[in-house]
């Protein structure tokens, strides 16, 4: 049985590419076959295995910018390849792909599932600049409201939004996150544990790295010369963090983008304390990572997070945006060593459940399930 895994683009990775990506690797051990859909070139992907079908130039080249031309000739392209494909399901994953998926497997009376990692709602002039903020709310409405037969959705506030905001009926969609590769991490060599508090994303404004600038700098200075403040990240908004910690008198390694996932994976291993700072937040990859690295993870209370972190239990939640709440919570974890340990420990059990192996399994169970 064929299955047609369709996204905008696979590089830059971010959550979606890489969910596709590891769908597509793992689905041929569970008996279907994989044709992967999108506007990245097949070069970019060369030595994967992977059989790609490049439908138009590529729409992002520069994150979060998009060429729009690019995007009606993915549009048109995609929902042409599909017509004309033998595939058993169709996977839309992302919402540039809902609309010609949707139609394509509307024509061809073909299964069809999609994929919602995110809706931004009343967010998009705060996550975007420029005009084209303003058809992003219409546009993410009107492509969740395609007819699909089955919904996946990473978590449940989205599940949430998609029944009282899209309309779909709760019975079509299910949550289902997506993972990390444990077997990968398990592989990384590394030192003893440092005493570090590690932030690893985009220096981007919903990122709000600045937060976490501003709660240790709440902390002591005997506590701040006993753990350092490691941010790694590349985004335009590291200028600003830059001239925050000065204006704050606080020292922060910053070191900018590391390309390799083992370097990153490495510095993980080796770290006490890991933080999302985010103001929203899907999944959180970065997260679960960390938990499988056995750090104490201090989150802001994201839509992702709050699905898998309980509070006090594997890791700690605080207030969206409160440099106090997140003092606080650096705090416990510093000064209370039993704590830590626990929850680096429990951290881990609860991240173990999150392998890729066991989240495309349950894809392939989900695909099964339909045909």
């Amino acid at each position: 049985m064929k299955i047609a895994l369709c996204t905008e683009i696979m590089y830059p990775v971010f959550g979606v590419e890489r969910r596709v990506f590891e769908m597509a690797k793992r689905l041929p051990k569970h008996g279907y076959e994989v044709d992967l859909y999108t506007s990245t070139p097949p070069s970019d992907m060369e030595g994967s295995g992977l059989n790609v079908i490049q439908v138009s130039d590529s729409t992002i080249k520069n994150p979060p910018k998009r060429n729009y031309f690019n995007c009606v000739a993915f549009w048109l392209n995609l929902f042409r390849k599909l017509s004309a494909s033998k595939c058993d399901i169709i996977d839309a994953n992302g919402h540039m792909s809902l609309l010609p998926c949707s139609l394509a497997a509307k024509m061809r009376n073909r299964a069809s599932i999609a994929t919602i990692h995110d809706m931004y709602i009343g967010e998009w002039r705060g996550m975007y600049s420029g005009i084209m903020a303003l058809p992003g709310a219409p546009f993410e409405f009107f492509s969740a409201k395609m007819h699909f037969d089955k919904f996946l959705c990473v978590n449940t506030t989205l599940r949430r939004k998609l029944i009282s905001i899209a309309g779909i009926d709760a019975g079509a969609i299910r949550v289902l996150q997506s993972g990390i590769d444990t077997r990968f991490i398990d592989k990384i060599k590394s030192g003893r544990k440092k005493q570090r508090i590690l932030f690893v994303n985009r220096l981007a404004p919903q990122k709000s790295a600045d937060t976490l600038i501003r709660a240790y700098a709440r902390l002591d200075k005997e506590t701040r010369d006993e753990y350092e403040l490691c941010v790694v990240g590349k985004g335009r908004e590291r200028e600003n963090l830059e001239a925050l910690a000065k204006s704050l008198g606080v020292g922060v390694n910053f070191t900018g983008f590391v390309k390799s996932d083992a370097d990153v994976m490495k510095m993980m291993k080796e770290s006490e304390i890991f933080v999302l700072s985010s103001r929203r937040e899907s999944l959180g990859l970065s997260v679960l990572e960390a938990m499988y690295s056995r750090c104490a993870v201090v989150s802001t209370a994201c839509d992702g997070p709050r699905d898998y972190i309980a509070h006090g239990r594997n890791g700690l939640l605080t207030e969206i945006g409160s440099p106090e709440s997140m003092t606080h919570a650096l705090t416990r974890a510093i000064e209370d060593g039993k704590l830590r340990k626990r929850m680096q420990a429990s951290a881990r059990q609860t991240a173990k459940g999150y392998d890729w192996d066991i989240v495309v399994k349950r894809i392939a169970a989900v695909y099964g399930e339909m045909l």
